[in-house]
Order: structure tokens, then C-alpha cells, then sequence
């Protein structure tokens, strides 16, 4: 969730805001209006966007600050709670970067991505562990692939994108509960997500047009999403006295 090194405002922090405001858009469901589900079917989106980027990451070194933001989490959400529950999205991030790390500096590469994903299928209960469970792999692989679009038949990686999307559909809608409105709103949602993040390129924006400090205000905000998705729910967590 969070990039380091100065460069100008571009396409990463354009999807990565996305899925702030996607995500905002669920937690204001889950705390504020818990009756509609309406706000977390959209707010599916935004997993697969925060997972994808994990995987598609020009570098997969560890970081420190995220795993100091989960630790943060975890630790308000066992005093709020009283008891462990399932672990929050930053370790399932941190765990993809670790083995696609590991993966890189050891030359090894995935030569089977079906392979990979109906073993994160086999998976699932790890749902119970950490959030998103070996979904988590499974959209880290579609970043994965498409930084290394060249390696990758486009017809291999449309159908593993299908594979993804729609088995994360079906998962969510039989977990959260939905209506029928609900599931075509989340799957909607999906499907633009999942269109934006095919069609992702890595190009600066221009921004000379925009409102004075927009561009800055906009970047600052990417660069720290991670912070933001950490403080704002551990804030949102004591005041509504509510984990998530």
C-alpha cells in the first residue's frame, strides 16, 4: 500500500485511490449503516485492488512499516475484542510479497498459475486466519502476471483473471449475506475493478490543470494509504466500539 521513492503522480496512485474510495465506502457501511448491504457489495472491490498491487509491485523487499501498522491492528483489535480473530489484510500482503520475494531473489518463477490457484482454493479456511485469506494469493498473482505480461499467454491470464473475479464473487456473496440487488452491485463493482486493473499501464498523469495543491494533496494521500487504511479503522474500531 505504501511506494517509496520520489516520482511524479501517476496511474499506481490513481488506483490505489480508487480503492480508498472504495474502501471507505465499505467501512461507512459496516460501522454507520450495518442494514445496508448495498455499501459493502461495493466496497468488494477493494481487496482485490490492494492484493493485486502487492503482486504487481516493482519490488517485493520487505517492509517494515506495514508489518508495524498490522502488529498496531492486531494488538487494538485483541484489546477491543478480548480475544485473537482473524488478522488483518496488511499480513495477508506481507505474506504474498514474502514468497514472491523469495521467489525472485531464488530465480524460481510461477509456470502454473491454474495450479496456483485451485491450491489457494483447496485454501480457503485460511479465510478464518486472516482476512481475505489465500485470496490474497490469488489476486497477488494477477499482479504478478502482469508485470510479467511477456511471460504469460494473454489468454492464460484472461482466464485466470475470470477465475479470480468470479470465484472471489461467488465466495463474497455466500459469506456477506447479500440480496439479489446486492450481488449484482458487487459484481458490477468487480467487473470494473477487475477491467481498470487489466487495463493498467504505468504512465504519469498530467496534473498542470488540476487546483493548486490537488496533485500534491492526491499523491501524499496514495503514498500513504497504508497508514490511512491502519489509523482510520483502529479510530473507527473504539469509537463504535465495533472490531471489524
Amino acid at each position: 500500500m505504501i511506494r517509496g521513492g520520489p516520482r511524479p503522480f501517476d496511474s499506481w496512485d490513481v488506483v490505489k485511490l480508487v480503492a480508498l474510495v472504495l474502501m471507505a465506502i465499505d467501512h461507512t457501511g459496516y460501522f454507520f449503516y450495518p442494514d445496508d448491504n448495498w455499501l459493502r457489495a461495493i466496497g468488494r472491490g477493494t481487496a482485490p485492488i490492494f492484493l493485486f498491487l502487492g503482486g504487481y509491485a516493482g519490488s517485493y523487499r520487505f517492509k517494515w512499516d506495514l508489518l508495524i501498522l498490522a502488529l498496531l491492528m492486531s494488538i487494538s483489535d485483541l484489546l477491543l475484542a478480548g480475544h485473537l480473530r482473524p488478522q488483518n489484510i496488511l499480513f495477508n500482503i506481507l505474506l504474498c510479497r514474502l514468497l514472491l520475494g523469495w521467489m525472485e531473489r531464488h530465480g524460481k518463477k510461477i509456470n502454473h498459475p491454474y495450479e496456483w490457484f485451485f491450491g489457494c482454493m483447496a485454501w480457503l479456511a485460511t479465510n478464518f486466519l486472516f482476512h481475505y485469506g489465500s485470496f490474497g494469493m490469488v489476486f497477488a498473482i494477477c499482479g504478478y502476471m502482469k508485470k510479467r505480461g511477456q511471460d504469460y499467454p494473454q489468454k492464460l491470464q484472461r482466464n485466470y483473471w475470470l477465475l479470480a473475479f468470479l470465484s472471489y464473487a461467488i465466495f463474497s456473496a455466500l459469506l456477506g449475506s447479500f440480496s439479489f440487488f446486492d450481488t449484482l452491485l458487487m459484481s458490477s463493482t468487480l467487473a470494473l475493478v477487475a477491467m481498470m486493473l487489466w487495463r493498467l499501464k504505468i504512465k504519469t498523469i498530467d496534473t498542470t490543470r488540476w487546483p493548486m495543491g490537488l496533485a500534491r494533496t492526491a499523491k501524499t494521500i496514495s503514498l500513504y494509504s497504508g497508514y490511512i487504511y491502519a489509523f482510520h479503522l483502529i479510530v473507527l474500531e473504539w469509537i463504535m466500539d465495533k472490531p471489524f
